[in-house]
């Protein structure tokens, strides 16, 4: 596919400058004329036919399209472009032959005449065209529309579309099975190209030229314009609710680790009273048995005192039994 550019809209009239020839022939319009540095000239029944620019509100109509195929194409890299002044030959049934420098057109990669990348012009008939109409005089309109038109389905251009800034003035052109255009029905104010499938656009929105921002949200656009921006937002929404997720289990972690954190602070609170607990019992059952230990040691030595008393008293009992027993002889 050709390099894409851009070329200012242009439509077509007679030049009435006495510098021109009357007539001239193909072989010297080609030679001399068709690549002129100073004047854009088209090339019809042996006359030479100066091409003026279009209104500038027509200008912006014919760059919103322009750039609306663009897109398209490189998305869908179907077709060659012809711009920059580019004409090709037309051969009419009736014998005539006319050379048009349309305003913008496309060779489908299916066409079987496919243009050189350095040829200035281009020897097969181009599968759409668009010219942005010159409403200047009432010549100017019926070329575009009556004349370049029955060319242009004469010789077999698939589709034909007249921009204009004027709704009314709009034109988009299918070649029917007859050989002659019908317009393109609108399908809730879209126009399909059937040279192009999937290419589309609302009629109205030629009047409105939506930005690129909002046609690549228009379910009409977005599957041609800037889809890449929209599955980049798809990538970064993916990612930010990766992120999303990841913050959050994240954060589910954190709390799960204070939970478990304060439960072993709780256990261990727990565990160091019991141990307090135990070590206080130990203490107590230590004191107790110390308490039992000289309660005990103290009942021995009553017991021993008691002992020690009763064996004394015993003594002293003997001696006394002794005394009587003994008495004064």
């Amino acid at each position: 596919m050709s390099n894409l550019a851009y070329t200012w809209p242009a439509s077509s009239e007679p030049s009435e400058s006495p510098l021109l020839p009357s007539s001239v022939t193909e072989q010297t319009y080609w030679a001399e004329w068709y690549e002129h540095p100073d004047l854009n000239l088209e090339w019809h029944e042996g006359r030479l036919e100066e091409v003026p620019v279009s209104d500038q509100l027509t200008v912006q109509v014919y760059f919103w399209l322009l750039e609306l195929l663009l897109h398209y194409l490189r998305r869908h890299p179907d077709a060659q472009i012809l711009a920059l002044e580019t004409g090709f030959r037309l051969a009419l049934p009736d014998g005539k032959v006319s050379i048009r420098k349309p305003d913008l057109g496309f060779i489908h990669r299916d066409n079987p005449i496919q243009r050189a990348d350095t040829e200035r012009s281009y020897t097969g008939i181009p599968d759409l065209l668009i010219e942005a109409l010159s409403d200047s005089t009432q010549a100017n309109r019926q070329r575009d529309e009556v004349t370049k038109k029955g060319e242009y389905a004469a010789v077999g251009v698939r589709e034909y579309y007249i921009l204009h800034h004027d709704p009314a003035s709009l034109a988009f052109y299918t070649r029917a099975a007859s050989g002659l255009y019908v317009p393109i029905p609108l399908q809730e104010g879209v126009i399909h190209s059937r040279v192009f499938p999937g290419f589309r656009f609302r009629r109205a929105d030629l009047q409105r030229r939506p930005s690129l921002t909002e046609l690549r949200k228009d379910p009409i656009y977005a599957h041609f314009v800037l889809p890449e921006w929209r599955e980049a937002e798809a990538v970064a929404a993916q990612a930010r609710a990766i992120a999303e997720q990841a913050q959050t289990q994240a954060e589910q972690a954190r709390a799960q680790a204070e939970q478990e954190r304060h439960r072993r602070e709780v256990a261990e609170a727990q565990a160091n009273e019991e141990r307090q607990q135990r070590q206080q019992e130990r203490q107590q059952r230590e004191a107790a048995e110390a308490r039992a230990d000289e309660e005990r040691k103290q009942r021995q030595q009553e017991r021993q005192q008691r002992e020690a008393a009763e064996a004394r008293l015993a003594e002293l009992e003997a001696l006394l039994a002794q005394g009587h027993t003994e008495g004064p002889q």
